[in-house]
């Protein structure tokens, strides 16, 4: 019995062996047919269009400034739809480009923290939804939501409450890609991270889309320790007024060994993914 067992032992070992070998160096996971992630040079403010399997999400929209680069965007690339819209909070420097977008391309889901707020640029969105029979809806959080094959994770607000700090309205959500993943965080400051954190949200990331331009109240450390990416893409205007990205966060980002992309001295920063490597260009 007991060289039967010496022997049932040394059998599972070496099962278990050759499991290990083949999951760690034979299997590769076959590509996906691809996600591209655009982050749009539009001056000081954000905007990033996500293109998977021929379904389109469009996250903010930049300045009322950046209108025609927006649209131009849009229609240079072949896109006459967008599944989603998503304002992530209603400053100008997000919604305001919107408008034009809504109205070169048709429109599935809106989604934004609120459904009305009293400012020119989101209601000039807002109408402009509302004149092609889209309403606007606040997203639930913890939800997955397709994108072709890709899945986005609404992670915060996590409740109705309107914080005195717009920014900290932000929707914050996570897109998974097979074993990609990139995190878009508005301009959520360090409070709204402590939110979300605490509550458990998974924000482990390939490409992390920092904060509020990079400002330093935006991307604590502890969101960077669990985040830990590979990319960052800081989305900010060349010579801007409030000096983003601030050198605070440009240092914990280089400290973590993150590699920085910025749409001020880069342009435009695209990503591709085929489900299990990225690869990156920038315009310049």
């Amino acid at each position: 019995m007991k060289k039967k067992r010496m022997i049932l032992t040394i059998l599972v070992c070496i099962l278990a062996a050759v499991s290990w070998y083949y999951e760690e160096f034979l299997y590769q996971p076959e590509p996906m047919s691809g996600l591209d992630v655009y982050f749009i040079d539009v001056g000081q403010g954000d905007a990033a269009l996500l293109v998977c399997d021929g379904y389109t999400m469009l996250i903010d929209g930049g300045d009322n400034s950046a209108e025609n680069t927006v649209a131009d965007f849009l229609t240079g690339h072949g896109i006459t739809y967008l599944d989603y819209i998503v304002s992530t909070h209603p400053h100008a420097d997000h919604c305001g480009g919107l408008d034009a977008a809504a109205q070169v391309a048709d429109i599935g889901t809106v989604w934004s923290p609120c459904l009305t707020y009293d400012t020119r640029s989101f209601r000039d969105f807002a109408d402009t939804c509302a004149q092609k029979g889209v309403g606007i809806t606040i997203p639930e959080v913890d939800t997955p939501y397709a994108l072709g094959d890709a899945t986005v994770t609404v992670l915060y607000p996590r409740d109705q409450n309107v914080p005195e700090n717009v920014n900290d309205w932000s929707i914050v959500l996570r897109v998974d890609y097979g074993e990609t993943s990139f995190l878009f965080t508005g301009d959520a400051e360090q409070s709204a991270e402590t939110i979300f954190l605490e509550a458990g949200c998974d924000v482990h990331c390939d490409v992390l889309k920092v904060g509020h331009h990079g400002s330093s109240t935006s991307t604590g450390y502890r969101l960077l320790y669990e985040a830990d990416p590979a990319y960052a893409v800081i989305s900010c205007g060349a010579g801007n007024d409030y000096g983003h990205p601030h050198r605070e966060t440009v240092s914990a980002l280089n400290d973590a060994g993150v590699t920085i992309l910025r749409t001020d001295t880069m342009g435009t920063v695209t990503f591709h993914s085929d489900g299990v490597t990225l690869t990156y260009e920038t315009e310049f």
